[in-house]
């Protein structure tokens, strides 16, 4: 059953939204193969990817839902073939996180749907109640406990369900996403590439619309180099410079 499109519990409803929604992402990626990286990033992150799922996220308790983890798979191998780079889980794990907390801002379904679904239920739950009848309106929601103990999974934190707004439950997730990134950063290089990434203006260039007619579009190498440092991808093969000194997979001199 659906109501205004949205799934109203599970089964073949959800699925058959979720799964259009994975076919219109992989039209996308397909698509964005013939724009220049930059423009790509861009359209991915503001229209393409979870803008286009976030209201049936909202709407449909879709946590346990695998059909996520197709989506996600199917954004990160678009991501790494729009930005010529190969991405690990915890690279891609990183690039979901929001720009703020060092990510790129491509945010993960699994990651974003107990966060969504529980804020949208706290923001309308006075609603609901009163519209609806007391007998019906005293009926424990079934879908909230599952949604809290997804979230749990992810935040490690024990929170009640009154959260009204997304940025409050997402902001606990990402930050045990980080602590967990940060817990597998076993050099001197990959601890300071990751304080450095979390500091004010290091993402500026994320959030500059690409104009070439003021030469804010970057080229696209420029951008396969800036997301690789970002993100500690590999960049280059290892090769010796010019000065006869190393030069190593990621470019580091």
């Amino acid at each position: 059953m659906t109501l205004l499109r949205a799934p109203v519990f599970k089964g073949s409803a959800q699925d058959t939204v979720l799964k259009q929604k994975v076919e219109q992402l992989q039209k996308a990626m397909e698509r964005l193969s013939f724009v220049h990286s930059h423009d790509a990033l861009v359209l991915l992150k503001s229209s393409l990817s979870m803008p286009k799922l976030i209201y049936f996220l909202r709407t449909s308790n879709c946590c346990d839902n695998p059909l996520l983890t197709t989506f996600d798979r199917t954004l990160k191998q678009g991501l790494s073939s729009v930005l010529n780079v190969d991405l690990t889980e915890s690279q891609w794990l990183q690039a979901s996180l929001p720009v703020r907390h060092g990510g790129l801002g491509i945010r993960s379904a699994q990651m974003l749907a107990p966060s969504a679904f529980l804020a949208s239920a706290a923001s309308t739950r006075d609603l609901q109640q009163s519209i609806l009848s007391a007998p019906v309106s005293e009926l424990d929601d079934w879908s909230i406990p599952e949604a809290v103990a997804a979230w749990f999974d992810l935040s490690r934190t024990d929170r009640s369900a009154t959260e009204s707004t997304q940025r409050a439950w997402a902001r606990l997730v990402a930050r045990q996403c980080k602590i967990s990134i940060s817990s597998q950063a076993s050099t001197d290089v990959d601890k300071a590439r990751l304080l450095a990434e979390s500091t004010p203006h290091s993402a500026d260039w994320l959030s500059a619309p690409p104009i070439a007619s003021v030469g804010l579009r970057l080229s696209d190498e420029e951008v396969r180099i800036a997301v690789a440092h970002r993100l500690g991808c590999k960049a280059w093969e290892p090769h010796d410079c010019g000065c006869g000194k190393p030069i190593d997979a990621r470019g580091l001199h």
